[in-house]
């Protein structure tokens, strides 16, 4: 569980929230509840937010175009559960430049090289992992169109959107 005031900008992805529904009406433990289905661009961000964060984010997003992916393929290392987009290079340069603008926020505080994912389950034992890959097989591929970022904040209890940046025009 993270701490209250841990913060994440996020990537969501509406046309995979059935998928994770799914996952999460057979295996409740596995999902994280009140987590949307989303990409990660940095996580955790920084804990103390204001206006020019704000602004650099807006920036960020601004310039990009929509993103078309699929996500076709689904893997687990261990008892994490994620599907791959494809292709994944704009998704990596996202985050490469997000990095660049804010090089004292690691992804993942340094401990996974980033790599762009949807997570569907997490701390699940092999067995239920391995089940999970074999029963979204028969669901996927899911084509998804990402159009927009979100700064999400930790409130103690539940995730919650702060921002919304639209791609390609930074309104909010």
């Amino acid at each position: 569980m993270p701490s209250e005031g841990r913060t994440g900008v996020v990537i969501p992805v509406p046309e995979a929230q059935e998928l994770l529904a799914s996952v999460a009406s057979r295996h409740p433990e596995a999902v994280r509840p009140g987590v949307p289905a989303h990409v990660s661009v940095l996580y955790p961000f920084l804990r103390q937010l204001d206006d020019e964060v704000v602004a650099a984010l807006r920036e960020l997003f601004a310039g990009r175009s929509a993103i078309p992916v699929r996500f076709a393929e689904c893997r687990h290392r261990g008892g994490f559960v994620h599907l791959r987009p494809s292709p994944d290079d704009q998704l990596r340069a996202l985050t490469a430049e997000a990095m660049r603008r804010w090089p004292d926020v690691p992804p993942y505080e340094g401990k996974y090289e980033p790599e762009p994912h949807l997570t569907l389950a997490t701390n699940v034992p092999d067995d239920t992992a391995t089940a999970i890959v074999r029963e979204v097989a028969a669901e996927l591929p899911v084509a998804a169109e990402l159009s927009e970022a979100w700064l999400v904040v930790f409130d103690g209890e539940r995730w919650t959107r702060r921002e919304r940046f639209a791609f390609g025009d930074g309104a909010t």
